[in-house]
């Protein structure tokens, strides 16, 4: 469409015309205007139609196409004036809702660490770790226990099979046999 055609024209709607109008004289006019329904012949009216449907169906260029054809001519007349437009803002990151919640949830940890009781043992799980509590049974074999039992000792380290703790001794077997327990 060139600039100079006014897209009401071209759809044949008045100005203030409701999109329900438009959709319907576009659709007449493109029932005759279609190239399929010219047996294929490319038509350059058909794409000045859906130029101008376009333009009238958006709603920014609606807003503006249907302005007075005064307030026009008056732009045109300022024409180095036309082609200044407001410059769009920038979409800006959330910087301070970050750091809000940020804050509120550094502060609501630290306010539910100060009720919070004080840490509980947790019962032993079989798995024997440097600092687990252990007992060595009637097989040699090195058994968690619970801490708060009288006769136990503390794994220092844990070495593998084949090696030897660091005072050199043998170190007694754990329990599910994935290494040596040596102790204090």
């Amino acid at each position: 469409m060139s600039p100079r055609q006014d897209p009401h024209d071209v759809l044949g709607v008045q100005r203030g015309a409701s999109k329900d109008e438009i959709r319907t004289a576009y659709r007449r006019l493109a029932r005759e205007l279609h190239p399929d329904v010219k047996r294929g012949s490319y038509s350059d009216e058909m794409a000045v139609l859906n130029d101008a449907y376009q333009a009238l169906t958006s709603s920014a260029s609606r807003q503006t196409s249907t302005t007075s054809k005064a307030s026009e001519e008056a732009k045109s007349q300022n024409s180095e004036f036309s082609s200044v437009t407001s410059p769009a803002r920038a979409v800006a990151f959330p910087w301070r809702g970050i750091i809000a919640t940020s804050v509120v949830g550094a502060v609501a940890i630290f306010g539910l660490s100060l009720f919070a009781g004080p840490d509980s043992e947790s019962p032993p799980d079989g798995v024997i770790q440097s600092g687990s509590c252990v007992q060595i049974n009637d097989s040699l074999l090195a058994v968690e226990v619970s801490c708060l039992t009288e006769q136990h000792q503390v794994v220092t380290q844990l070495v593998p099979l084949d090696a030897r703790c660091a005072d050199g001794s043998t170190g007694f077997l754990d329990r599910l046999g994935m290494g040596r327990v040596c102790l204090e």
